[in-house]
Order: C-alpha cells, then sequence, then structure tokens
C-alpha cells in the first residue's frame, strides 16, 4: 500500500482552543517508562508512524495492508478507547530521541472475550527486545493500576515472531481458537 498519499485536512494538528484541550485531555492520559521507552498518549502527528505500519505488509497480521484511510479509522477508533474505556493505545517512543516506534494498546474491540494486550512497531524497532519491554509495561499497568482480572492477546497462527514474544512474556496459550486466532493469557507479575 501506499503511504505517501497526500495527508487530508483531518490528519493536520489542532490549532488555537481546540489545540489546549486537546492537550489537556491527552496529558490525562499515563506515561509509562522503561529501560529505553517512554509509552505516552498518542498525538495526531503519531498517525504517519501508525501509517507506515498499517499501510504496508507489517499489517498483514492487523487486518492490513490498509489504506490510509482505513488505517486512519483504525488508528482513531484504538485512540478513542481512552475516552471510553479508560485504557487504550499507547506510542512507543524512544528516550534518547523521542521517535516514535510502533503502538501498545489495552484494548477491547468487537468480538473479543477479554482486554486484549496488542503491539506494532516498525521493522528498524525489531530484534531489540524493545517490543518486551513495551509489552510488559502495559500488562504489568493493566494488572496494577487498572486492576484487570483478566488480559489475553490474539495471534495469527503465522505471526511467529508475535508468538515468540508471547512466550517470552510467559503468556499461557488456550488450546482453542478464536476467530483463527491463537488465545495468549497473560498472567499477572509477581510483587
Amino acid at each position: 500500500m501506499n503511504t505517501s498519499e497526500r495527508p487530508g485536512p483531518h490528519e493536520c494538528p489542532p490549532v488555537g482552543p481546540a489545540a489546549a484541550l486537546a492537550r489537556r485531555i491527552t496529558a490525562q492520559i499515563p506515561i509509562l517508562e522503561t529501560a529505553r521507552l517512554w509509552l505516552r498518549a498518542p498525538h495526531i502527528t503519531d498517525f504517519q508512524i501508525y501509517a507506515q505500519i498499517a499501510c504496508s505488509q507489517r499489517a498483514q497480521f492487523m487486518n492490513g495492508p490498509m489504506t490510509r484511510e482505513e488505517a486512519w479509522d483504525d488508528f482513531a477508533r484504538i485512540c478513542s478507547t481512552w475516552l471510553w474505556r479508560g485504557h487504550g493505545a499507547w506510542v512507543m517512543a524512544q528516550k534518547a530521541d523521542g521517535d516514535p516506534l510502533g503502538v501498545v494498546l489495552l484494548g477491547f474491540e468487537p468480538g473479543d472475550q477479554d482486554p486484549e494486550l496488542g503491539i506494532t512497531l516498525i521493522q528498524a524497532a525489531e530484534g531489540q527486545g524493545l517490543a518486551l519491554e513495551a509489552a510488559q509495561a502495559a500488562r504489568d499497568y493493566a494488572f496494577r493500576a487498572l486492576e484487570f482480572p483478566r488480559l489475553v492477546s490474539y495471534v495469527s497462527p503465522d505471526n511467529t515472531r508475535c508468538i515468540g514474544l508471547m512466550e517470552a512474556l510467559g503468556a499461557q496459550r488456550e488450546p482453542t481458537l478464536l476467530d483463527g486466532s491463537l488465545v495468549y493469557r497473560h498472567t499477572p507479575p509477581l510483587e
């Protein structure tokens, strides 16, 4: 897919009072810190990194590749979960330079039986343990701060990288599939 499609006006950051209100709202989203990352509220400008992932073959395991319009709708949906459920998407940003690397999500979509931990990142961020850092931080936040009784990840059987991540997280694979996806159940971290 082509991520170089011309951005529409809806992708531009707001100005004036609307920008101030957006800053106040996003300031309410917790910031999580790992050894190398900040997990922070998504900003409208982070859509560029999301589109880079969602409009490419990297999105093959998240109903993609998507058109830019579909990616916008998906990004808006995962960000809006904060307003409705008190959890949602964080942008993974490197502490060293602030560059966004991807998204980690505590979500709940139609068809999900339990809240879901999901993660997607740019190719340049793979193989460095960053996905594990981000997923651990989000998982621990879900259990400790939000007191989730359950948390799962839905993984395509063909997504070997994500299967490895789930195993590194200590998630237990359930014996049955849900809509063709493997279900990994996360356990609360030890105190």
